[in-house]
């Protein structure tokens, strides 16, 4: 990036050691559009620690904009801080995560999204990871490859580094709640459903378990998680098996509630009132009390004042279900398994909760690499 004298110092610091982020861009977006006073930044946990350093090499090169920096967590392309334009903030630069293109009809602001592209070299790891998965499917050849926004741009760079070994190598096209070929999201896994029928199994290029999760619970199709960041390659078999138990301990337990709450997220990506309504009704209409709770920020703290209640049932992002049962005494339920509790489907049938897009995968859903 051409950035001159202290600029450029920073920029070649810790953060663009390890990212690319296309700032070029950034500022020709705030140059060229007319009227453009105050900007927001909003950044993941990840990038969040330079966010000051972010704002001093774009305010060098846009000479009489005003930054805000948003300190608000950020959990994805569903979570843009909507909050900044009380402020006056003229045009929102969301960092770290692509569009969802599902939601753009949600809001009416001018949004910017910026990738952080990771640098690392996914060649070994990936190529370590069709491996393992051939060992998980005796001998299977056919593997499809699944990442996130940091490591999308290298699909290729996985792909060839598989097929050196002798793998036939698939990546799909999911519907328009994703912006890319092979992207996974940890509530959205169409680009892995769009070639399941294609594939022996799923290669997740990335790390945490949340995001590979969605697709070994939403496909019949085993699944190898190889970090790039650590070079572990391992199956999520006990991975899986330690959070059915969960879910099935939750369910369990929830069977015997009387009274729920139907928690609705106020997150521009992560509001689905229409089904909490539902949700609600049918609690109902089975003899139970039901009471619709809204909230931004999901905690114990936010939810302790509803204590007296039996269950609670998340229809905002399936990660705090998942990821954060621990925290909350009463036992919380995705809307797939309090369908189980109230007899709608059986534990056999048991299903993540998935957020769709707007619009189904494209006709053209598989890409052979």
């Amino acid at each position: 990036m051409p950035y001159e004298g202290e600029h450029q110092r920073r920029a070649t610091g810790p953060l663009f050691e390890s990212y690319d982020m296309d700032l070029d861009a950034v500022v020709a977006r705030i140059r060229g559009r007319a009227g453009t006073k105050s900007v927001g930044l909003q950044f993941p946990d990840g990038l969040r620690d330079y966010a000051t350093e972010i704002e001093r090499i774009l305010a060098a090169q846009t000479p009489g904009v005003e930054y805000v920096i948003s300190a608000d967590p950020s959990y994805g392309a569903c979570d843009l801080a909507l909050n900044l334009q009380r402020l006056g903030v003229d045009l929102l630069i969301h960092f770290g995560h692509t569009e969802m293109p599902s939601i753009n009809h949600l809001f009416d602001w001018d949004v910017m999204y910026v990738s952080a592209r990771h640098k690392l070299d996914v060649g070994p790891v990936s190529a370590a990871g069709a491996r393992k998965l051939s060992e998980r499917t005796n001998g299977g050849k056919r593997v499809g490859i699944v990442t996130t926004a940091q490591h999308q741009h290298k699909l290729h760079q996985m792909a060839d580094a598989m097929k050196r070994e002798g793998f036939e190598v698939f990546v799909g096209a999911g519907d328009n709640r994703l912006a890319g070929l092979g992207q996974l999201l940890g509530c959205n896994y169409t680009a892995g459903t769009s070639i399941e029928e294609d594939v022996d199994g799923f290669v997740y290029v990335g790390s945490g378990d949340f995001h590979p999760i969605a697709i070994a619970w939403g496909t019949d199709k085993p699944v190898v998680l190889a970090d790039p960041y650590s070079g572990e390659v391992r199956t999520l078999d006990e991975v899986m098996d330690r959070l059915m138990r969960q879910r099935f301990a939750a369910i369990q337990r929830a069977k015997d509630a009387k009274a729920f709450g139907v928690l609705v997220g106020t997150r521009v990506g992560q509001e689905r009132m229409r089904l909490a309504r539902g949700i609600k009704k049918m609690l109902e209409q089975k003899g139970h009390e039901a009471h619709l709770i809204a909230l931004d920020f999901f905690s114990w703290d936010n939810l302790q004042y509803f204590r007296h209640l039996d269950a609670l049932v998340n229809t905002s992002c399936p990660r705090i279900t998942t990821d954060d049962y621990a925290r909350y005494p009463m036992p919380m339920l995705t809307p797939p398994e309090l369908e189980i509790v109230l007899g709608k489907r059986t534990w056999e049938e048991y299903a993540f909760d998935e957020f769709k897009g707007t619009k189904p995968r494209p006709e053209e859903r598989v890409v052979r690499l």
